[in-house]
């Protein structure tokens, strides 16, 4: 818990350290939350509760940077990446079963969070502040993970 606390003040500092320059390019913040940040199951106890400050971190600033920077926060559910696959190298049925519990079919890509993550930087329309962002192929509106 105390190496999330630490990453939080890290993110706070940059955020503060950046400003002139965000301000001056009229730039934007994305964190990175995650599901976890509202859903979560047992075993996740610190990682939820980083997450979830995470996002409250995320509205927090964007209250204080108002109209000079946009701050949003993308939260995903399961993505397919080498640490995911490494935790399921034993279970093959486990991560075909992971993929299956998303009502989309399949767990999220990493491309899919950084194309979200340019829409929020480039594109995205200027009153989107504040927001958490769910990425998680429509898990979230499920009522049980199997996971």
């Amino acid at each position: 818990m105390r190496r999330s606390i630490q990453i939080l003040w890290h993110l706070f500092v940059l955020a503060q350290l950046f400003l002139p320059e965000l301000e001056s390019s009229r730039g934007a913040i994305v964190n990175i939350s995650s599901i976890h940040e509202k859903l979560t199951k047992p075993g996740f106890v610190a990682y939820a509760t980083s997450k979830a400050a995470l996002s409250g971190l995320t509205r927090a600033m964007a209250v204080d940077l108002g109209p000079r920077v946009r701050v949003n926060a993308i939260c995903p559910a399961a993505i397919h990446t080498p640490m995911l696959e490494a935790g399921f190298a034993d279970q093959p049925e486990r991560f075909a079963a992971l993929h299956k519990s998303h009502p989309s079919g399949r767990i999220g890509l990493p491309e899919e969070v950084a194309s979200l993550a340019r829409y929020l930087v480039a594109d995205a329309p200027k009153f989107l502040t504040g927001s958490s962002l769910g990425l998680d192929g429509a898990i979230g509106g499920r009522l049980h993970d199997p996971m």
